[in-house]
Formats: C-alpha cells, sequence, structure tokens
C-alpha cells in the first residue's frame, strides 16, 4: 500500500515542531542532568537524537550528546573539555564511556 506524498507546507510544519521539540528536550536533559537524574538525562537525550535522525533537524546534537552511550555532555559534570597539544583540535572526553569526540578549530 503506497503512501500520499506530503506536501511541503506540512513537510515544514512538522520539521518546526520537531526542532522545537529537539530544543526542550535538549533543555530538559541539561536540567536533569543538573538535578542529578542521570537516568531522565539519557532519556530525553535519547528522545532528542531519535527526532534529529528522523527529522534531519538541525542544529546537530553532535556536540552535545555522546554518540557512544548517548549522554548529554554538560562539561564538568559528564564531560571534561581540553585543548590538544600539536593539534587545531578541542577533545571532549565523555566521562560516562570514555568516548573522545574532536571539534576542529582554526587559529
Amino acid at each position: 500500500m503506497l503512501m500520499p506524498r506530503q506536501s511541503p507546507k506540512a513537510k515544514e510544519i512538522a520539521g518546526r515542531i520537531a526542532r522545537d521539540r529537539v530544543q526542550k528536550l535538549l533543555v530538559l536533559s541539561e536540567n536533569a542532568l543538573e538535578s542529578g537524574d542521570m537516568e531522565l538525562s539519557l532519556r530525553y537525550s535519547t528522545l532528542a537524537s531519535k527526532i534529529q535522525s528522523h527529522f534531519r533537524v538541525r542544529p546537530s546534537l553532535r556536540n552535545k550528546v555522546c554518540k557512544k552511550c548517548g549522554v548529554f555532555l554538560l562539561s564538568g559534570v559528564t564531560s571534561s573539555t581540553r585543548l590538544a597539544s600539536g593539534g587545531h583540535f578541542i577533545a571532549v572526553k565523555c566521562l560516562v564511556c570514555g568516548t573522545e569526540l574532536h571539534k576542529v578549530y582554526k587559529k
């Protein structure tokens, strides 16, 4: 059974709703993490990444959520940040699973 195509207007509205939900979920994830509820924070960030992957929503979660374990990266709580010596990148290390994320920067 073929599904009818979604109109451009409906696609735009769905994208806007998805973008708003991702923003709200990231704020809720950060607030839950600051209050000490790691499990709830992980649930919010997982939902945000699922919505983003389905609707291709920007801004990207690449720098905000760990790719391996899915936890929200809050500097000093769940991640540590350092400048790489000799390289032109910032290294963000997840303190939960140990995965490193590299962000390139220009001088």
